[in-house]
């Protein structure tokens, strides 16, 4: 697969080799009777695998998982040993419980990878709402930015990096967005501010505010919301304020 990093190949490399010895040790068989050659063609045919590299690489990173690999050469195996009850070491494999994601609060769904670490970039702070993709990172996560961060450019230099991801509804979590609010200079300004966002029952983290030389108070909010509705329904009323006559989403 394309988007496979360099970087963490080895690395991924020997996690599936892990993840299949595994499994194959979970079902009582061992790598004699799974790995001929003609049982690993067969199933790197089958996934579109170059070589065998890929097919652990794609394994460790969690493209793919170790259970449906093992699948595949019992079929193989079982055509060569129909005396033998495979029957249930296939079903055992394809009932077997998946494992919860890492990250089942992140609220974003990494398509084709399950237990994907997901981390929000803080360049651009996206909300649900927004709209998404995945950046797969030096590490083992997948970095997720809203489609118009101004990095989204320098994303692109390596796009084999970039993976599809997607809201999950389901999932109800919080999410860190900053504002800048500019207004003309007033008494009382900032606890009419304050009072808005009380009314609104929005979670303010954080509000510093200071004047220029041309007397326009600039004030920088860090909100906590669920949703990019949420946030356009605080934007709206701040901008109903007396002397306010700008508020935009900083990132």
């Amino acid at each position: 697969m394309q988007w496979f990093k360099k970087e963490d190949r080895e690395e991924n490399i020997e996690r599936g080799k892990d993840l299949l010895q595994k499994e194959i040790k979970r079902i009582a068989m061992s790598e004699e009777q799974l790995y001929k050659q003609k049982y690993i063609d067969a199933c790197m045919e089958r996934y579109k695998y170059s070589n065998i590299n890929d097919m652990y690489a794609a394994i460790g990173f969690g493209a793919i998982s170790a259970g449906k690999i093992i699948s595949k050469l019992l079929y193989e195996y079982r055509k060569e040993h129909e005396e033998e009850n495979i029957e249930e070491k296939i079903e055992e494999l394809v009932n077997k419980k998946k494992p919860q994601p890492k990250n089942p609060k992140s609220g974003v769904i990494v398509k084709g990878i399950d237990n994907c670490l997901v981390k929000f970039s803080k360049c651009c702070n996206p909300l649900p709402g927004d709209e998404i993709i995945g950046y797969i990172t030096k590490g083992r996560g997948v970095s997720v930015h809203r489609k118009d961060c101004i990095n989204i450019k320098d994303l692109f230099q390596e796009e084999a990096r970039i993976i599809d991801v997607e809201w999950c509804e389901t999932e109800k979590a919080t999410y860190k967005v900053e504002i800048e609010i500019h207004s003309n200079d007033r008494d009382g300004l900032v606890a009419d501010i304050a009072k808005e966002m009380g009314n609104l029952k929005a979670v303010m983290l954080v509000i510093n505010s200071k004047v220029n030389k041309e007397r326009i108070v600039i004030t920088e909010m860090t909100l906590q919301v669920e949703s990019l509705d949420e946030l356009n329904k605080i934007l709206k009323a701040l901008r109903k304020i007396d002397s306010v006559y700008e508020v935009k989403r900083k990132k």
